[in-house]
């Protein structure tokens, strides 16, 4: 599947998941959410740019496929970490909701009104994980710029500004999880996320979206909690 860039009008996802979008989280009373680590920005070493992933509303087009995206998520990397020997059940991964940003709001990193530490931002949809939602953000950082780790929390706080939400989820393998630490994710700066498209317009993006899983030879719903 091609790479694609992302329309600036269209919406995407950031997933929140527990522990690593939180703080002190040894005990789930006492856990916090932190918005500096759901927006984690990493370096690519082979070439200095900064990246984070987002999923593509086009390819979650309801709550519950971007519920279900998350599930899978925390499911991976709690398969991951028992292939590894490091799974433990009481700090395992918990998918714990989304929150709601879109590819303008990413773009404008670089716009007049940011500081010109930022030479490029591409928002492009890449499959990855065999995930058809994943969305890459790359951030190019100017060289002229100040340093990379205060550039970082720069775009981090932009970032977080932009979004709305969240929405809240709890998984199905989670339901007797007491104090499940989706309760503690904050309302982001721009408040609660709101739907605003019309029933016909939802409609129209679940069968633009089914088409494409038949034309992608997909034949599992992405709306289930299991990779």
């Amino acid at each position: 599947m091609r790479v694609r860039r992302i329309p600036d009008s269209d919406s995407l996802f950031r997933h929140s998941l527990f522990p690593v979008s939180f703080r002190s989280t040894n005990n789930l009373n006492k856990t916090r959410f932190a918005y500096e680590k759901l927006m984690r920005v990493e370096e690519d070493k082979s070439d200095g740019s900064l990246h984070t992933s987002l999923a593509w509303e086009r390819y979650v087009p309801t709550s519950k496929y971007v519920h279900g995206y998350g599930c899978r998520t925390a499911s991976r990397r709690n398969q991951q970490t028992q292939k590894e020997g490091k799974f433990k059940q009481a700090n395992r991964t918990i998918y714990c909701g989304a929150y709601h940003l879109t590819a303008k709001a990413v773009r404008e990193l670089t716009s007049t009104r940011n500081p010109s530490e930022i030479s490029s931002v591409e928002v492009t949809h890449q499959v990855a994980a065999g995930e058809i939602a994943h969305t890459d953000v790359k951030i190019v950082v100017s060289p002229n710029g100040p340093d990379l780790e205060g550039t970082k929390t720069a775009i981090i706080d932009r970032l977080w500004n932009a979004c709305s939400g969240p929405l809240r989820h709890s998984c199905n393998c989670d339901r007797n999880v007491n104090l499940h630490p989706s309760g503690k994710l904050n309302t982001s700066p721009a408040g609660d996320y709101h739907d605003g498209r019309s029933r016909l317009c939802r409609m129209w993006y679940i069968i633009r979206f089914r088409l494409w899983c038949l034309r992608l030879g997909i034949n599992h719903d992405p709306a289930n909690e299991q990779p």
